[in-house]
């Protein structure tokens, strides 16, 4: 008699996670959008060019080199897109924490993968070794990110009822 229950909440479960999981992809998508504006203010500003990291992290991974500049720069900005809004997965995964918690350890935790990934591909220097200026920049995109995203999870989450 266990069974039907046990399957019915299973379901529901199942069910919850996938809408949270939406919520989450659909909130880093809103983050990733917030940060690059973010970006280009910070680079019309500083007159810094725009980063072919993403681009170079993808190269690296896939043995694939892209000669050309302007598809490097198309592949940075989709590489970067698509990371910056699985990201938001983080935020599901994170979805009992209450805020203001879940919004520092998602900045947290997406500073800190992004920056592993590039340091561990052999694309950057560690963190300790880029100086103030550069760490507060991207300290500052991503906290823009991070805040932006969390609280378009919390929004989303609120609209859908979940």
């Amino acid at each position: 008699m266990s069974r039907p229950v046990d399957a019915r909440m299973d379901r529901t479960n199942l069910t919850n996670a996938a809408q949270l999981a939406g919520l989450g992809l659909f909130a880093g998508l809103i983050g990733t959008l917030a940060m690059t504006l973010s970006q280009k203010a910070e680079m019309a500003i500083t007159q810094r060019e725009a980063s072919d990291t993403p681009a170079k992290a993808v190269q690296t991974i896939t043995g694939v080199d892209v000669p050309d500049p302007k598809q490097e720069q198309d592949l940075s900005t989709a590489a970067h897109v698509a990371f910056g809004t699985g990201l938001g997965l983080g935020l599901a995964a994170l979805a009992k924490v209450p805020e203001p918690a879940r919004g520092v350890a998602f900045f947290a935790g997406a500073w800190g993968a992004g920056t592993a990934l590039i340091t561990a591909l052999g694309l950057s220097d560690p963190p300790t070794r880029w100086g103030g200026n550069k760490l507060a920049i991207d300290l500052g995109h991503h906290a823009v990110y991070a805040a932006t995203a969390a609280a378009a999870f919390v929004e989303l989450r609120r609209l859908a009822r979940v």
